[in-house]
């Protein structure tokens, strides 16, 4: 009796699992590598975001990235226009990062964000150039992506 329980219980998750539609579970791909993420841009005619973050003690940081990078909306718009870089400063030891992504990161920190502030969304053109600073917050993920194609046209 307890076996066919289980079978069912599983059944019916798998069920549920399958029922969700790909824009559900669809995710942002994040490249933490500036020269990975010119290549892919690159290769896909895509221009990059370059979101500069303290992913786990800045509360705007945390809130850009739930309220946009998210965002279904804004997960369609990125898949077929934007390459992301994501350039992380947690503080948390749990969190702590590489010594090389450390080094890159301050690079990047260094040539694209000397003021330090965070969230900073940067887009650059697949050379790496930067053409752009966008602000957060704006108003609503429409008004981000519309912004964000004034770029790529």
């Amino acid at each position: 009796m307890k076996n066919a329980f289980f079978k069912s219980m599983v059944l019916g998750l798998g069920l549920m699992l399958l029922s969700f539609s790909r824009d559900e579970i669809q995710t942002i791909y994040w490249n933490t590598d500036f020269e990975r993420a010119k290549s892919s841009a690159t290769s896909s005619e895509q221009i990059i975001l370059m979101s500069f973050q303290g992913s786990d003690w800045c509360a705007n940081c945390k809130r850009l990235e739930h309220t946009l990078f998210e965002n279904s909306d804004f997960i369609d718009f990125y898949s077929g226009n934007l390459t992301m870089l994501k350039v992380d400063f947690p503080m948390k030891k749990e969190n702590k990062l590489s010594k090389e992504q450390v080094k890159h990161n301050d690079a990047l920190a260094e040539k694209f964000n000397p003021d330090g502030s965070f969230p900073k969304v940067i887009i650059l053109n697949a050379k790496g150039e930067k053409l752009g600073e966008m602000t957060y917050p704006s108003k609503t993920v429409e008004e981000y992506i519309t912004s964000i194609k004034t770029f790529i046209e």
